[in-house]
């Protein structure tokens, strides 16, 4: 009985530090230059941009996309280190996810505290326009919190089809997270047009090598090929709309006229960016078939068929 004590101590901590680990890499961007809060519009005092304080988190609405994303890959990549090198490790995706969750209280606690002593909030001199607006980024920074933890249980299954619906659901946010680490970098005034290309077509080379790994058996993996395909799809065009209506002075708060022009933005978006889908669906069946032959070749074994949901 005293010998199973210290392996369970041993899968506790290094997954607890994996999914630390993850959170705190996959938020790094957000720390280059010294953590900076970005300058903020309704800030109680004039303050230069290189005089604002210390936050573990660019709390503005112009960075909003880029702040769920570097969240929500922090659970991703965990649960993919605890997926594929688990029995190795001996690592379980429960301590994983405290450890993700625990960097992303910290980090959000630290970011609000400053962010709601600059708006005024604790003072008591704050208006109805920021407690809206620290209300707006507190709820889609919980929104990511929630979807770090839903991507890192399906990530982290042994089962081939929640895996891959959850790399598939991540491939764009994954290539926005590398422009958001190339700039910061450089500047956040953009990067060459070649790399823009390559980021554009990365989800879809990322979703259609992982509908060829997941494959179309049980007929139920048909569902992460829908998805897939929509999520390159209907993705960009979503975080076009949100980036647009949050990234627009002209609207000065009012979510009317945001909500308003999101919605005109969104369906332009689709109209125009359906190629990767493409691509991507090509690449998939393109994989499939390859495997198919592969595994049909003379002299080699026949393959069983899979029991993995």
């Amino acid at each position: 009985m005293e010998s199973e004590t210290p392996p369970v101590r041993g899968r506790f901590w290094p997954s607890l530090l994996i999914g630390a680990g993850a959170a705190a890499v996959m938020l790094f961007p957000s720390w280059v230059g010294g953590g900076i809060l970005p300058l903020q519009n309704l800030w109680h005092e004039q303050t230069l941009p290189d005089d604002m304080p210390f936050s573990l988190l660019p709390l503005s609405q112009y960075y909003a996309i880029n702040i769920w994303v570097m969240l929500l890959l922090g659970g991703v990549v965990a649960g993919l280190v605890v997926r594929f090198a688990g029995r190795r490790w001996m690592l379980r995706p429960g301590p994983a996810a405290l450890g993700v969750l625990l960097v992303h209280l910290i980090v959000t606690l630290q970011a609000f505290a400053v962010l709601g002593a600059g708006l005024g909030l604790w003072d008591g001199t704050a208006g109805a326009r920021e407690v809206l607006y620290f209300g707006g980024m507190l709820g889609g920074v919980v929104a990511g919190i929630l979807l770090a933890q839903l991507g890192l249980w399906l990530t982290s299954r042994r089962s081939v089809g929640p895996v891959a619906l959850g790399i598939v659901l991540a491939a764009v946010p994954f290539a926005n997270w590398i422009g958001t680490a190339i700039t910061a970098f450089t500047t956040y005034m953009g990067y060459p047009q070649f790399i823009a290309d390559v980021l554009r077509w990365l989800p879809a080379v990322i979703v259609g090598v992982t509908l060829a790994w997941c494959g179309v058996r049980p007929i139920g993996r048909l569902g992460v090929w829908v998805v897939g395909l929509l999520s390159v799809w209907i993705v960009p065009a979503l975080f076009t709309a949100i980036m647009y209506a949050l990234g627009s002075r002209v609207f000065d708060g009012d979510l009317g006229m945001m909500a308003e022009a999101g919605t005109q933005v969104f369906p332009q978006a689709v109209a125009v960016l359906w190629q990767p889908a493409v691509v991507a669906l090509v690449i998939g069946v393109i994989g499939v078939v390859v495997r198919m032959l592969v595994t049909r070749t003379p002299g080699r074994t026949s393959v069983s068929p899979q029991r993995e949901v």
